[in-house]
C-alpha cells in the first residue's frame, strides 16, 4: 500500500470545494476511519497532507491510511457541526471520539399540562411545555431528591391509568403523605399552590420558600388551626435541615454546566458540574484515552457530541479555554433551547472559580482513573515483565486439539482490555495436515488468521501460543513469510517438575523471540495470572470444537448402519480409541473389550470399517 506524500496527495482531496461542509476520509476498504468539519473543505483537508511540520501522531495516521477524501457541503457552519455529530455516531469512526448516548442521566419532571401533576423521574427532557430539573448523574440523587419532594409535600404518586379509575383514598392519604386529588378531596388552585411551592425547593429558592411557609404557618394558628401548623413547622424543619447540606455557589438563579479537563499522556479527562438554580445539583466524569487525538480536538467534539443527544440544554457553558466552534456552538444551542445560551471562558469572579473547581474535580478524576486503571496497569505490567515494545490492549491465544492426529482443531481467543472479547474468539478446522504434526498444525492456523488480520488491518498487539520454543519459532517464520512486523509473540510452555518425588512444578515459562532463556513471572502476580487464564480459554475453546466434531463423527459418521450399535456404544468407542482412524488399526478382539461391544458387534464393525 502506498503512502500519500505532499507532493502525492489523496487524489480526491484536490477535488474538494473550497465551502462549508463535513469530509469523511476513508481507508482503503472504503470505511470512515475520521470525519471532520471546516469551513474550507479543500485547505483543511489539504492540512493533513502538506509538508508543514505537524507532527500530531492522529496527522501521521491519517497521511498513512486514508485513501479517499468524500464529503457533504452545508449552508452554514451550525449545520456542519450537526451533520458532523451525525456521521460520527452513524460510522464509529476510528480516529474519532465517540460519545455514547448516556443513558444513566435522569431528572425530575412536572407535566404541568395536568389538572394535578405529579412528579416524574425519566430519563429525557423532552422539548414539551413540562417544567424539568436536574440532570442528575446517578439514580440514587434523583430518587433521594424525589423521596424527599414527596415527603415534604403531600402530592399525588399514583400514575395517572390509577389516578383516573381511584375511588377512594389511598394508604398515601392516609398517612398525610397525599391530598387526595383523585377524590376531589382538594381544589385544583389549592394543589397547584403545592406545587409551586415544591418547585420553589427544587429551584433552591429556599429562603423564599421557608419566608412562605412560615407566613402560611402563622395564618393558621392565628385561624386555630392548630393541626395545619403543626404540618407546615414540621415542613419548614425538615427543608431546613435538608438545605444545611446543600451547596450554594452562587446568588444568582442560572443554569450553567461547568466544565474543566485534565491530560497526562494520552489520558484526557472531562469533568461537568451541573448548576441549577444557582445550586451545584451534580458532578459528571468522562475518560477517554486517546492518544493519537490532540486533547483539544477531543474536548471541542466531546462538547458537540454532548449535547446531541435531546439532554437539557443550560442558560451558560463554562469552559475551561477557548475553543474554535464557540460562537457556532453558542448559535446551536440557542436554538434548541428556543431562547440565547452564553458559551464562554470566564476570566474572573464566580464564573472562573466555578471553572477552576471543575478543573480540579478533572485533575482528581484523571489521577484516581488512571491509578485504578485495570486495561492500562494490565498492558503496562505486561509489556514491562514480558520485555514488550509496547503495552498489549489486545492479546490473543492460539492453541490446536486433536487425538492422533484425527479432528484436527486450532482456536483462536482474544481479550481486549483484559476482558474476553468473544467476537474474536475463532474455531479453525485444519485442512492441509494429516497425521500428529502438532507444529505443521499451528503453522496453518497462524497463517490463515494472520493472513485474514493483514487484510483487515486487524491484528492483535500480543499473540502467544500454547507451547514452546518449537512452537514460538513457528509463529516467527508465519510472520516473516508475511512479511508483517506484528503482532508480538510469546509461547507458554507449562513449568517443569521439580526434583522430588510428590513436588510440584516450577510454573509456566514464557518464551520471547531472541531470548535464549524463558521468563518465569511471579506466579501470583497481575501478569502471569492473566496469561494463563488467556492460555486456559484458549484450550477451553479448541477442546470444546474437537468434542463437537468427535460428536458429529460418532453421530453421523463412519459406524452408521451397524446393526446394534447405538449411540451409547458408538461413544463408548470414541472415548476408548478417540477416532475411527484408531478403531481401523484395532483387533477384532480389542474392539471387543469394549463396555457393551460383544464379538459379534466388534466383528460387524470390523466388516463395516474394512468396507469404506
Amino acid at each position: 500500500m502506498s503512502t500519500s506524500t505532499p507532493s502525492d496527495p489523496v487524489p480526491s482531496v484536490k477535488t474538494l470545494p473550497t465551502k462549508t461542509g463535513v469530509y469523511l476520509m476513508k481507508d482503503s476498504r472504503g470505511k470512515v476511519i475520521y470525519v471532520g468539519k471546516a469551513v474550507n473543505l479543500r485547505s483543511r483537508a489539504l492540512s493533513y497532507f502538506r509538508d508543514s511540520g505537524d507532527d500530531r501522531p492522529l496527522v501521521g495516521l491519517l497521511r498513512r491510511e486514508v485513501r479517499k477524501v468524500d464529503f457533504v457541503l452545508t449552508e452554514t457552519e451550525k449545520e456542519a457541526l450537526i451533520l458532523e455529530n451525525n456521521l460520527i455516531k452513524q460510522f464509529k469512526p476510528r480516529y474519532n471520539i465517540n460519545l455514547k448516548d448516556d443513558k444513566n442521566f435522569v431528572c425530575l419532571k412536572f407535566d404541568l399540562s395536568k389538572p394535578f401533576p405529579r412528579l416524574e423521574i425519566v430519563r429525557r427532557f423532552e422539548r414539551d411545555d413540562a417544567l424539568y430539573f436536574g440532570p442528575y448523574s446517578s439514580a440514587k440523587s434523583a430518587r433521594m431528591t424525589f423521596r424527599q419532594i414527596n415527603s415534604f409535600f403531600p402530592l399525588r404518586k399514583c400514575p395517572d391509568t390509577v389516578f383516573r379509575r381511584r375511588l377512594r383514598p389511598c394508604l398515601n392519604h392516609q398517612i398525610g403523605q397525599c391530598l387526595a386529588p383523585c377524590c376531589g378531596y382538594v381544589e385544583q388552585d389549592a394543589y397547584r399552590e403545592l406545587v409551586n411551592e415544591a418547585t420553589m425547593f427544587l429551584r433552591g429558592k429556599n429562603k423564599e420558600l421557608i419566608g412562605r411557609l412560615k407566613a402560611g404557618m402563622s395564618k393558621a394558628a392565628s385561624e386555630m388551626d392548630f393541626e395545619k401548623a403543626a404540618k407546615l413547622r414540621d415542613r419548614i424543619a425538615a427543608i431546613e435541615t435538608t438545605i444545611e447540606g446543600q451547596k450554594i455557589t452562587e446568588a444568582r438563579f442560572i443554569d450553567r454546566d461547568v466544565f474543566g479537563y485534565a491530560q497526562a499522556g494520552g489520558h484526557v479527562q472531562i469533568d461537568v458540574m451541573f448548576v441549577r438554580n444557582g445550586r451545584l445539583e451534580d458532578f459528571a466524569s468522562y475518560g477517554f484515552r486517546r492518544p493519537e487525538i490532540p486533547p483539544d480536538e477531543v474536548f471541542s467534539s466531546f462538547l458537540s457530541q454532548f449535547y446531541g443527544s435531546n439532554r437539557f440544554v443550560p442558560d451558560e457553558l463554562l469552559l475551561p479555554r477557548e475553543i474554535d466552534d464557540m460562537e457556532v456552538l453558542a448559535e446551536w444551542l440557542s436554538e434548541i433551547r428556543g431562547k440565547k445560551v452564553a458559551v464562554r471562558q470566564p476570566k474572573r469572579g464566580q464564573g472562573l472559580r466555578l471553572v477552576e473547581m471543575a478543573m480540579n474535580n478533572a485533575e482528581l478524576s484523571l489521577k484516581a482513573g488512571i491509578a485504578s486503571a485495570g486495561p492500562e496497569v494490565l498492558a503496562e505490567t505486561l509489556r514491562i515483565e514480558l520485555r514488550l515494545s509496547g503495552a498489549p490492549r489486545t492479546v490473543e491465544c492460539f492453541d490446536i486439539s486433536n487425538i492422533g492426529g484425527d479432528y484436527a482443531t486450532g482456536a483462536c481467543v482474544r481479550f481486549k482490555d483484559g476482558l474476553p472479547e468473544k467476537a474474536g474468539y475463532r474455531h479453525y478446522r485444519v485442512k492441509t495436515v494429516s497425521g500428529i504434526d502438532d507444529y505443521s498444525m499451528l503453522r496453518e492456523v497462524l497463517t490463515r488468521r494472520f493472513t485474514r488480520g493483514k487484510e483487515d488491518r486487524d491484528l492483535p498487539d500480543l499473540a502467544t501460543i500454547d507451547g514452546g520454543k518449537g512452537h514460538l519459532g513457528v509463529a516467527e517464520s508465519v510472520l516473516r513469510e508475511l512479511q508483517l512486523d506484528e503482532p508480538e509473540l510469546l509461547a507458554i510452555a507449562k513449568g517443569r517438575d521439580a526434583k522430588g518425588a510428590g513436588r510440584r512444578g516450577t510454573g509456566e515459562r514464557f518464551f520471547r523471540p531472541g531470548m535464549a532463556t524463558a521468563i518465569v513471572l511471579e506466579p501470583g502476580g497481575r501478569a502471569s495470572k492473566f496469561l494463563r487464564r488467556v492460555r486456559d480459554e484458549a484450550h477451553r475453546f479448541a477442546i470444546s470444537y474437537h468434542r463437537k466434531l468427535r460428536s458429529e463423527a460418532y453421530k453421523h459418521g463412519e459406524l452408521d448402519g451397524v446393526r446394534g450399535l447405538g449411540p451409547a456404544r458408538k461413544k463408548a468407542l470414541f472415548s476408548r480409541f478417540g477416532s475411527v482412524e484408531a478403531m481401523r488399526q484395532a483387533t477384532v478382539e480389542e474392539l471387543g473389550s469394549v463396555k457393551g461391544i460383544s464379538r459379534t458387534l466388534a466383528a460387524a464393525v470390523r466388516a463395516r470399517l474394512d468396507s469404506d
